[in-house]
């Protein structure tokens, strides 16, 4: 498992998502607080000792400094920073009950990856920490609510083709998923 002592230090406490256990199994619960929102909550089971969810959607957008025209201002709901047999990986996470935008879920991703980018900097330039994050490898998942005329009846299995925004992993909810299920080493 990677250190993120240094991760959880840096930053402030309300940013942390919840990672518990039940029956012997770690899961991230990963909730949409919207009042339109018609995926509540989604639990990805199977989570290592040590991971971090940061809930990227509980912080306030830069708009004193990005106009937002090319998204920005953007950013997915959660990153999952864990570890799968010793590779440190970033999940980046959007959930969504209406139709998929993919281009603007494409911006939101790339908006937390630009996040993470920021945050290696202060720890490079404030913490003595060189391109921390730099090693993790990237997955991108997103949770959807399928309409019910065209849901599929087994949840899709992520393959290495999830490595960027542009080939996001859909995952119908609300299967609770394995870690390892959406990561695919």
């Amino acid at each position: 498992m990677v250190d993120t002592v240094i991760l959880r230090s840096m930053l402030v406490d309300d940013l942390f998502g919840t990672i518990s256990e039940n029956n012997g199994r770690r899961f991230a619960r990963l909730k949409e607080s919207g009042d339109s929102a018609k995926l509540k909550q989604v639990d990805i089971y199977d989570v290592p000792k040590g991971s971090l969810l940061l809930k990227l959607d509980k912080c306030d957008q830069p708009k004193t400094l990005f106009k937002g025209k090319q998204g920005e201002r953007q950013r997915c709901d959660y990153i999952l920073v864990t570890s799968m047999d010793n590779n440190p990986m970033l999940v980046f996470i959007e959930m969504k009950s209406a139709a998929l935008k993919i281009a603007e879920i494409e911006r939101q991703f790339k908006g937390a990856e630009c996040v993470l980018d920021y945050c290696d900097a202060i720890l490079t330039r404030f913490h003595g920490q060189s391109n921390f994050l730099q090693q993790f490898r990237k997955r991108f998942v997103i949770f959807y609510r399928p309409r019910l005329a065209k849901q599929r009846t087994r949840p899709a299995i992520a393959t290495r083709n999830n490595d960027s925004p542009e080939r996001a992993l859909k995952y119908p909810a609300p299967h609770e998923p394995s870690l390892r299920t959406l990561v695919a080493l």
